[in-house]
């Protein structure tokens, strides 16, 4: 598997790692052209494995989530320190600007929304009695939800990402809130985000998009 692009991603990425977290791996293979164009054996289109956790997405369904504003997915295009990097790879990150737009509004906040009501259901199953290891998921789950606002936010009103999270005590002390002021917090910070004014275009740039797609695969 020809691997182009990769780098360490979640919680290291994010300056939010304990002692306790593991390690995550985001990446881009690109499949042989003369695959890809065949009837018949298609590559996989994504690869994932364990210790650690790794995903690698091949670069033609790469290209298709991070324009969808995939938070996930987008955030590998900003990220200071690349495992592997290749010309082609890095290439995705020179262009990473033609990915983005006003989608990012809906993906970085829908999940943070879909994140909250799992949350919420978490707590109607009972706080009382957690045990330190349903307190930490509760706390990183409270962070996860956070963090997507915070970066949906600079995305939106910046047009960039900085992965690492500029004041990790503060989100880390977010995540230490009761049940009900995290809620309340919730509500008042996603109802600011929804109406923020946004610096982003409607719609990806396709045509250069493409075009880049059309090149890295004429190489290859």
């Amino acid at each position: 598997m020809k691997v182009i692009l990769k780098a360490r991603v979640g919680s290291h990425l994010y300056g939010l790692d304990t002692p306790e977290s593991d390690e995550d791996f985001l990446g881009v293979y690109l499949a042989p052209t003369l695959e890809v164009l065949s009837l018949h054996n298609k590559p996989k289109e994504t690869v994932v494995t364990k210790d650690p956790d790794c995903t690698i997405h091949e670069v033609e369904k790469y290209m298709r989530l991070a324009a969808q504003g995939n938070p996930t997915v987008l955030e590998l295009l900003y990220c200071s320190d690349y495992i592997i990097s290749t010309s082609v790879g890095y290439s995705l990150v020179t262009f990473r600007d033609c990915f983005l737009s006003t989608r990012v509004r809906d993906t970085y906040g829908g999940y943070a929304y879909q994140q909250s009501k799992r949350l919420e259901t978490r707590i109607k199953q009972g706080m009382e009695g957690f045990n330190p290891a349903v307190t930490k998921r509760y706390e990183k789950h409270a962070r996860h939800i956070f963090r997507l606002l915070i970066q949906g936010e600079e995305l939106l009103t910046t047009g960039t990402i900085t992965p690492r999270i500029k004041d990790p005590e503060a989100l880390m002390e977010v995540g230490k809130l009761e049940p009900e002021p995290l809620i309340k917090l919730f509500e008042e910070t996603y109802s600011r985000f929804r109406n923020l004014p946004s610096i982003l275009p409607d719609q990806p740039d396709w045509v250069v998009l493409d075009e880049l797609l059309y090149n890295i695969r004429k190489g290859n």
